[in-house]
């Protein structure tokens, strides 16, 4: 029996399958092509917007070459076909062989007949929660690891910020009743603060925990607006103890919203509770914003989260490697490729852990054993031509790493702890930024550009043969990566 829906045939009992039946037979690969879609997406979306609106979705039967996606509800069918939708269709057709089409429904306003052929999707997660002495193991298996405080790397960039998160979960003083969290996107700021609510749910005490991103804030309070009425909003807010916005960059310039935002803020901190926001600047960097929010995002407790640094990377991605070859034994990922992602790809922990999920698919979805061929091909799809670092971002990692200043690196100082890490950083100018000598020379206190080919010849003369020296041309390549990762250059 055929049945149609606006005009478009969706789904027949000959040959329309549901979840359980659609994975045994030739197109066996379906159900594990949309894990891998939903794990590529949790690595391009942030955490509020997968869990919201991504994770519910169900991949519920096949018919005429399409594979039919349901979501729950209207609104989220509408959310994630206005806004997802693209994203869904160009993900699936990289990991789909048989070039299969998406099809996206709402399950609540499907053709009755659909309805009656394929079991609720949803009621085997609902069966599943409720028995959970059969749920598969935390942290096993190829789905993304839960944010907890157990998930989370933690190193240098990120310490102070994961105390105090612990402290505020905690229940424990921490100077101020409002705290921001800041850094550029992908550090790991929505994984603290989902830890943070994690943790603090187990504490129990009647700790009654609201996290928001800013979208959500702004849809809630637009919502509100139409209908004359954000009472809802308020009592959902000033009901918390913990009240936690992230992105909150994504609210500057509109008075309106930020002025809600406020009032809420200075309701929830008067009653008690705690505010936690996220942001990609500091309170004196911000912009947008009126001038008593910025006095209040300055009377904040505020944390960096900083960009990790190699040795994070390394970890974040062994971690993921690991989660995933627990369920996928085959996928076994060596530290030489952890190392070599490291070194080829830029960017933050989003972009690492993205590494790792592009070569679970590369290995046929953990079938196949990793290849540093799919390691390089990986890093050539994702960065593209190799990007030289400017002669400043040169001078800033050797700065860095000798701990020298700019003033030292470009004065005629002849002190072997500044001339050391000069003469490194001039060699380094020559081989990675393509400038000439004259050009280096200018830009090291306008030196002349015999100095910069002396430094040159200097140091690739002594290096096959100095080991130190070449672990700090190592170190400040290293950096180089990292403030390149970081966004500079």
């Amino acid at each position: 029996m055929g049945l149609g829906m606006d005009g478009n045939k969706l789904f027949d009992s000959k040959t329309g399958v549901d979840f359980e039946k659609m994975n045994k037979g030739k197109n066996a690969p379906g159900k594990e092509i949309w894990l891998t879609v939903k794990a590529h997406l949790a690595t391009i979306l942030n955490t509020a917007d997968y869990d919201r609106w991504i994770d519910g979705l169900r991949l519920v039967a096949e018919f005429n070459g399409e594979m039919v996606i349901a979501a729950r509800d209207p609104l989220s069918f509408d959310r994630v076909y206005g806004a997802h939708r693209h994203a869904i269709q160009r993900i699936w057709r990289e990991h789909d062989p048989a070039g299969r089409a998406i099809k996206l429904v709402c399950w609540r306003t499907a053709p009755a007949e659909l309805l009656d052929i394929v079991e609720d999707p949803w009621a085997k997660a609902e069966i599943a929660e409720a028995a959970p002495e059969q749920a598969k193991p935390a942290g096993s298996g190829s789905g993304a690891p839960v944010m907890s405080f157990e998930t989370l790397v933690t190193g240098e960039a990120n310490e102070l910020a994961v105390q105090m998160a612990k402290r505020i979960a905690g229940g424990l003083p921490v100077g101020t009743l409002t705290t921001l969290f800041y850094g550029l996107q992908g550090t790991g700021k929505t994984h603290i603060l989902h830890a943070l609510k994690t943790a603090a749910e187990q504490r129990g005490e009647d700790c009654h925990i609201v996290y928001l991103t800013a979208e959500e804030f702004l849809s809630s309070y637009t919502d509100g607006v139409k209908v004359k009425d954000t009472s809802a909003l308020k009592k959902r807010l000033r009901a918390a103890t913990i009240l936690m916005i992230d992105d909150l960059h994504r609210i500057s310039g509109k008075p309106g919203t930020e002025t809600e935002l406020f009032q809420n803020i200075r309701e929830v901190t008067a009653n008690g509770g705690h505010v936690v926001l996220a942001g990609d600047k500091a309170p004196g960097d911000v912009t947008g914003f009126s001038p008593r929010m910025i006095s209040e995002l300055k009377g904040a407790t505020t944390v960096e989260v900083g960009a990790p640094d190699a040795g994070m990377r390394h970890q974040i991605m062994r971690h993921l490697a690991d989660h995933i070859e627990a369920g996928h034994p085959n996928f076994a990922v060596t530290d030489e490729m952890i190392a070599e992602f490291n070194a080829g790809i830029r960017g933050q922990a989003r972009e690492m852990t993205g590494a790792i999920w592009n070569l679970y698919t590369e290995a046929a979805f953990g079938i196949r054993t990793p290849t540093m061929e799919m390691v390089h091909k990986i890093i050539r799809r994702t960065e593209g031509d190799v990007r030289q670092p400017s002669i400043e971002l040169v001078k800033k990692a050797a700065m860095k790493v000798f701990e020298v200043s700019k003033a030292d690196m470009e004065s005629p100082s002849k002190a072997r702890a500044v001339v050391y890490p000069r003469q490194i950083a001039m060699y380094l100018c020559r081989e990675l930024t393509g400038k000439s000598f004259p050009q280096i020379g200018y830009s090291f206190g306008k030196r002349d550009h015999t100095t910069i080919l002396y430094a040159h010849r200097k140091v690739s003369k002594a290096l096959p043969e100095n080991n130190e020296l070449g672990a700090h041309i190592k170190a400040v390549n290293e950096t180089i990566l990292e403030l390149q990762a970081a966004g500079m250059n």
